[in-house]
């Protein structure tokens, strides 16, 4: 299943990536969405212990941080080294993104400088038209003996993006408001604006 959620977002090309991740965090609401450092920064949290964080540079650059708390390649939460380790052969742009961001909680802070970076399972990124699996992830999981997409559980965060399917208003809508409730109807109507968009 992650190898097949793997394939699946290499195969989608970048802009039908962002309108799906667009979509599924505009609907969560406006804190899911902001603007970070010239970049676009999405966020799919239902607060289970599991999120998914996604950076859009203007030079269609994207960095994708994964979580899931029971993964087997979750640092501590005071484990500096192993999450600089993640990051390494990113490029640096990138990182930038990730690093001393004040709004975020959920990061690891280096103890003697004071610097933070934000906390994650699994680390990729794209370059504009290719994926790739952090080379210090990479190695990080082979030291292990850990599988890089299995032992992280990158694809139970994804879920919502429906890479490799149809990605429907409805299924989107569901994640901010049940099928029962009144105005359902109109969270299915805005989410379908939101997928018309090009990007």
């Amino acid at each position: 299943m992650a190898d097949e959620t793997w394939e699946a977002l290499r195969g989608t090309p970048p802009s039908e990536v962002r309108r799906r991740v667009a979509a599924v965090s505009e609907t969560l609401g406006p804190r899911f969405v902001r603007e970070l450092r010239g970049a676009q920064r999405y966020e799919f949290n239902q607060g289970i212990g599991q999120w998914v964080v996604w950076y859009f540079t203007p030079d269609r650059q994207v960095l994708l941080l994964t979580y899931e708390g029971l993964a087997d390649t979750t640092p501590s939460s005071d484990d500096y080294p192993t999450m600089e380790m993640f990051y390494r052969d990113v490029p640096d742009d990138l990182v930038a993104l990730v690093r001393n961001d004040d709004e975020v909680s959920t990061t690891v802070i280096n103890k003697e400088s004071g610097e933070t970076l934000h906390w994650a399972s699994s680390v990729f990124w794209c370059d504009g038209s290719t994926w790739w699996i952090s080379e210090g992830f990479l190695d990080f999981c082979e030291e292990e003996g850990y599988d890089p997409l299995v032992s992280s559980c990158f694809q139970d965060p994804l879920f919502p993006y429906a890479f490799g399917r149809e990605l429907t208003a409805e299924s989107v809508a569901r994640l901010s408001a049940d099928e029962d409730d009144e105005w359902f109807g109109d969270v299915v109507a805005e989410v379908r604006e939101r997928l018309r968009r090009q990007y």
